[in-house]
């Protein structure tokens, strides 16, 4: 490849240690997964919900849309309140492979906003609209498929630009049409895993409060076939993503995977982990059939998912790292520590955790419930 492609090293020094960088880029995007995959996943169930709801108020499938509509008009919020860090982690750390790949993206990377608009629009309008909807069949599901449809879209313009950046290689050939991402080996493995994950998290998370819901005594019979419902969708999702799973193993380019087991310890641990908790949640999910009367089990299984998500998380940062090994390798950032703005950015990233964290927990108390 012509290396001239590839920007030169931005020569202003970072504020810190790159490998702290390193770990607040992974963390941070951990937080922003969660939300993310509450956002898509929660928006594609609440459509296959609503599409499949035979109508009226003790239809489960209704109940189970609205009641995934009222967390993601707030969670959409927190998906890009939350996305916002590690976005400027990628840019601190990846600066020229990072704005390269949104260049050669163009318009499809400004369409993203528009998509992610459109599509928290489109989730308000089935919110306030679906009582004036609720005769049709459909009950205002149009809107929830847009909106579903807008956020998948969002989807594939971060799996296209994650690819893109971590592949210079291939730049003159994306810059002739960057819709050749699309025949990359690793894409659609690369964007089913991720929207797996999404339907697999929603799933759970709604699967865990309506059991909780229905142990408090409020609308039981509703609340425990919501369960089985959400339940069901949380054990054939994780098969699949399992699967698919070892699939985006298979299709990566023999150099970065022989890297990749190369790393040792480093790589290895953190996969045969993800694994290991995949394997647990089938034998949890598959064990239980009715999730009202084990509320503990269906806790656990929501705590080792979200893991088993924050653990991939870990090793995609080591993937990325991978691919763009040969061309970062001996790169020396420079560095210019400023430790007080560390602590600062520390102290307020605590608050600002701890304030969303009530929020949620009020937020769920006094809308969900209401819903349920």
């Amino acid at each position: 490849m012509n290396s001239q492609l590839i920007p030169a090293l931005d020569p202003t020094p970072i504020p810190g240690p790159e490998w702290l960088f390193q770990g607040l880029l992974v963390f941070t995007f951990i937080l922003h997964l969660l939300f993310m995959n509450l956002t898509l996943g929660g928006t594609i169930l609440a459509a296959i919900a609503r599409l499949t709801a035979r109508g009226g108020e003790d239809d489960h499938r209704s109940a189970l849309a609205d009641r995934l509509v009222t967390i993601n008009t707030f969670g959409i919020s927190l998906t890009i309140t939350t996305g916002i860090a590690p976005l400027l982690f990628v840019q601190v750390l990846f600066p020229q492979f990072f704005y390269t790949a949104t260049i050669l993206l163009g318009w499809i990377w400004f369409a993203l906003l528009v998509s992610l608009m459109v599509g928290y629009y489109a989730v308000y309008a089935y919110k306030f609209g679906r009582a004036r909807a609720a005769r049709s069949r459909a009950g205002g599901a149009g809107w929830l498929v847009a909106a579903a449809v807008l956020f998948l879209l969002v989807a594939m313009t971060q799996v296209a630009v994650n690819l893109i950046h971590a592949q210079p290689e291939g730049w003159a050939d994306f810059a002739r049409s960057p819709l050749l991402v699309l025949g990359d080996g690793a894409y659609w493995p690369r964007l089913l895993h991720f929207v797996l994950a999404a339907l697999s998290l929603s799933a759970g998370a709604i699967a865990w409060w309506s059991v909780r819901q229905a142990g408090k005594g409020i609308a039981p019979d509703l609340n425990g076939r919501m369960a089985r419902y959400a339940w069901r969708w949380l054990l054939w999702a994780t098969v699949a993503q399992i699967a698919g799973g070892f699939v985006l193993l298979m299709v990566l380019p023999a150099e970065v995977m022989s890297g990749f087991m190369r790393g040792g310890a480093a790589t290895l641990v953190p996969l045969g982990l993800a694994i290991l908790l995949g394997l647990g949640l089938l034998m949890m999910l598959a064990r239980v059939t009715e999730p009202v009367e084990e509320p503990g089990a269906v806790t656990g299984t929501l705590a080792a998912l979200t893991l088993a998500i924050a653990i991939m998380a870990v090793t995609r940062h080591q993937i990325r790292t991978i691919y763009l090994a040969p061309f970062t390798d001996g790169l020396v950032v420079p560095e210019a520590a400023q430790w007080g703005n560390f602590l600062l950015f520390a102290v307020l990233l605590v608050a600002g955790l701890a304030t969303v964290a009530f929020m949620v927990r009020r937020v769920l108390a006094a809308r969900v419930s209401a819903a349920g």
